[in-house]
């Protein structure tokens, strides 16, 4: 089973390179898959290229793997944040992910209240060769606007991908994601975005 998963991983990498190099080629705007910014002439933007950073090996993993890598658990559980108030300081909602003898899970993720939310993933110990141990991701409702400063903590390609103008607007399917989870286990938080409060279901 572990061979066919692996199989199947390494075509839909294959799969996703393929098209990250056609949009570079074909004078695309950069989109939330990472590729590079391209002229209208299908060139590498040089002046854009400064600031574009790839995504990270985790997002990019997490994106792919999420229909065949195991789930993080058998039976999802909802974890809420709750923003600061005045000199109150906000209150993350917190998942605390046990080790376990799998190398890889997946944490699938989906915003079930609030309209928008930031989860981290953080490794218990060390960071380990080929492994991403603080990672990121953010989750809102299609159609969703909000001002930069609002998800100024979401990644930067995030953010870029879906700014329009001075607003940032949230795409179908922004409202689910997935962080991969290591086998050492960690932490998983989950914080409000533009909101009193938010909560994400964890499977």
């Amino acid at each position: 089973m572990k061979v066919v998963i692996i199989i199947l991983v390494l075509i839909v990498i294959g799969f996703a390179v393929a098209v990250g190099v056609g949009v570079a080629r074909g004078g695309q705007e950069p989109s939330a898959s990472g590729a590079p910014p391209t002229a209208a002439n299908g060139e590498i933007d040089e002046d854009a290229l400064e600031d574009w950073k790839p995504p990270s090996v985790a997002e990019v993993m997490g994106k792919l793997a999420r229909p065949f890598a195991p789930k993080l658990l058998k039976s999802p559980v909802q974890v809420s944040g709750q923003a600061g108030s005045g000199l109150q300081s906000g209150v993350a909602g917190r998942y605390d992910v046990d080790p376990s003898k799998k190398d890889m899970r997946i944490a699938r993720l989906s915003l079930v209240a609030g309209t928008a939310a930031l989860a981290t993933f953080k490794c218990h110990g060390d960071e380990k060769e080929g492994q991403t141990c603080e990672q990121a991701v953010c989750l809102c409702a299609s159609g969703k606007a909000f001002d930069e400063d609002d998800v100024d903590d979401c990644p930067d390609p995030w953010r870029r991908a879906r700014t329009k103008g001075d607003k940032v607007i949230c795409r179908d399917g922004d409202d689910a994601s997935a962080l991969v989870v290591y086998s050492g286990g960690g932490v998983i938080e989950v914080e409000p975005v533009a909101g009193a409060a938010a909560t994400v279901s964890i499977r």
